[in-house]
């Protein structure tokens, strides 16, 4: 099964970072954290256009590898819009929402970045992540078709 390390920022985020995963006390991870929330330098770079694409074609971008300290890359700069079957909701040790999207063989996972870390205060999008945590938490969205619309992120993992 093929993973796509693309993600989905604004509406959902793709990205449990790697030091974040198992230490509730990291908040969103501590890798690449501005870039997840939108708060980095290159944010209002972001091309407004959205891309309608599918989990497969995610799949078959070319992904750059990143470090921590990697700033926001061109596939970073661009808002997706991806509707696929929902095949896992989970809450993350960090508090951050991840829901896997399945076509075929193919996944992507999205991510809500946890609205109640300090770093997610200094996002101008924390009403939103909370306004999706809600939804999430309010919704048995397993198995249901969704449309996720965000901008990509690339995970360190």
């Amino acid at each position: 099964m093929k993973a796509v390390y693309i993600g989905i920022v604004l509406f959902f985020v793709f990205a449990s970072c790697k030091k974040g995963k198992n230490n509730p006390e990291a908040c969103n991870g501590d890798t690449r954290r501005e870039v997840k929330l939108l708060t980095d330098a290159a944010a209002p770079a972001i091309d407004t256009t959205i891309v309608v694409t599918t989990v497969t074609a995610l799949g078959e971008l070319d992904v750059p590898d990143v470090k921590s300290e990697t700033e926001r890359q061109d596939i970073e700069k661009k808002i997706y819009l991806v509707r696929a079957e929902v095949d896992k909701v989970k809450k993350e040790p960090d508090g951050d929402w991840h829901i896997r999207l399945k076509e075929g063989d193919n996944y992507l996972i999205t991510e809500c970045p946890n609205p109640d870390c300090k770093y997610a205060e200094g996002s101008s999008y924390v009403n939103t992540y909370k306004q999706i945590k809600a939804f999430i938490e309010a919704n048995d969205l397993e198995g249901k078709t969704v449309t996720i619309t965000g901008v990509g992120f690339v995970d360190i993992d």
